[in-house]
């Protein structure tokens, strides 16, 4: 076997272990499955506790962005879903504290960077199920459609989901661009997300 193979599963292991015990302490499930064929796919049983913690941290980013509170997150009736990791690139990630904590709860190991270079150097080094992206990131307008046609021009094919206010706005002209979604609201965001990472 392939040393870099029995690394690969004597982590995940381990992930799933942590993983586990940090959902039994909370007095959560208990309850994970993973595979090795095809590369690797992983899968973890979520509790009410953690949809109702995700729903409350989708409420928390609401009352902080002065919007209405009262949406449920469709994604919350799941009951399995694949472990994914996912990159964020935002020059405020501290804005984005309740909607990285709901999708924590939802098994998405978030990747913060805060440039369009810092995000490539991570895109050629791991492999993501999905990249979140703002639009403007200091001075510059149009970095993330920027991040987004260098992404599609490498050919990649990983979602792409921009989190940005006002998105109606901008919804074509972005998917156009290549985005496959454009939300401005904490639980179209998590909904997103969680829709297009398919589940094991």
């Amino acid at each position: 076997m392939d040393q870099t193979i029995l690394i690969l599963m004597v982590t995940v292991v381990i992930v799933l272990a942590v993983l586990l015990w940090r959902s039994q302490s909370r007095g959560g499930g208990g309850e994970a499955s993973f595979a090795f064929g095809e590369v690797f796919k992983a899968s973890i049983r979520l509790e009410p506790q953690n949809t109702r913690s995700a729903q409350n941290a989708v409420h928390r980013a609401a009352e902080e962005r002065g919007e209405s509170t009262d949406s449920t997150l469709r994604s919350a009736a799941t009951t399995t879903i694949r472990l994914a990791r996912i990159l964020w690139v935002d020059d405020r990630p501290d804005g984005n504290l309740y909607e990285t904590i709901a999708l924590e709860q939802f098994g998405r190991f978030v990747t913060k960077a805060t440039s369009t270079e810092a995000a490539l150097r991570y895109l050629a080094e791991l492999d993501f199920a999905l990249i979140i992206t703002d639009v403007a990131r200091g001075d510059d307008a149009q970095a993330g459609e920027d991040l987004i046609r260098k992404v599609r021009g490498n050919g990649r094919s990983v979602p792409i989901v921009v989190y940005t206010m006002g998105a109606a706005a901008r919804r074509r002209h972005l998917l156009d661009a290549g985005a496959d979604a454009v939300v401005d609201a904490p639980d179209d965001l998590v909904d997103e997300v969680n829709a297009r990472i398919p589940a094991v």
